[in-house]
């Protein structure tokens, strides 16, 4: 049987923004639209170190069912576990949110939703899943129950930031911020509870085994 198949969701248009972003002077008062500006622009190459930043497989969708041989298994059928939300949130200096996202998929060398570089970059601001975009499908080669899920690879992690004036125009503007986002890709998994998870399978897989499968059942040792 197949042991997972990995697929691209469509892109979806979405507005994209410094949504989430908050602005001030030192004395906390709110900026003009120049100033804001002025300060988006000296981040553009500003200095981004990133803290505490976590990869996890989490799941969004999930069916557990018996299926005679033959059947067609599919995603589809899968029904929303967990919903997660793009986000990105700063104190002091006021960032683009997408200036924030690719900054971090710069730090860890991937491509992140919301990036505004990767060519799915704006798959929806929820893990909401299209089920007209993206499924998965196989034939069931034994009868029994099967688990059909689909997971995402969220990403988290908090950012200090510097960014550079012009000189003799003032102190550098700094700001702090968290982001969560996820790796566009996502996983579409099919298993049966009745054959034992060979090592290669993900994590996305064993999740959906231990929750989807009963206790007993080859998948969830």
């Amino acid at each position: 049987m197949k042991h997972g198949l990995t697929t691209a969701l469509a892109a979806l248009v979405v507005a994209a923004g410094a949504t989430g972003c908050t602005s001030g002077g030192e004395d906390g008062a709110p900026r003009s639209g120049a100033q804001r500006l002025a300060t988006a622009k000296a981040c553009a190459d500003g200095t981004y170190t990133w803290l505490n930043v976590s990869r996890r497989m989490v799941l969004t969708d999930m069916t557990g069912a018996h299926y005679d041989k033959g059947d067609k298994v599919s995603t589809v059928d899968a029904k929303e576990v967990a919903r997660y939300t793009r986000s990105v949130s700063t104190r002091g200096a006021a960032v683009p949110e997408k200036r924030l996202i690719r900054d971090l998929a710069r730090h860890l060398k991937t491509g992140l939703a919301g990036d505004g570089v990767t060519l799915l970059d704006d798959t929806g601001r929820t893990t909401k899943y299209d089920k007209k975009a993206a499924s998965g499908e196989q034939t069931a080669k034994a009868s029994g129950r099967y688990v059909a899920a689909r997971a995402v690879d969220l990403v988290e992690g908090d950012v200090r930031y510097s960014c550079a004036t012009e000189t003799g125009k003032g102190p550098r503007a700094a700001g702090s911020g968290h982001v969560t986002t996820w790796d566009p890709t996502t996983e579409m998994i099919i298993l049966r509870c009745g054959e034992k998870l060979e090592k290669s399978w993900s994590q996305g897989a064993r999740e959906a085994a231990r929750l989807g499968c009963r206790e007993g059942d080859p998948a969830r040792s």
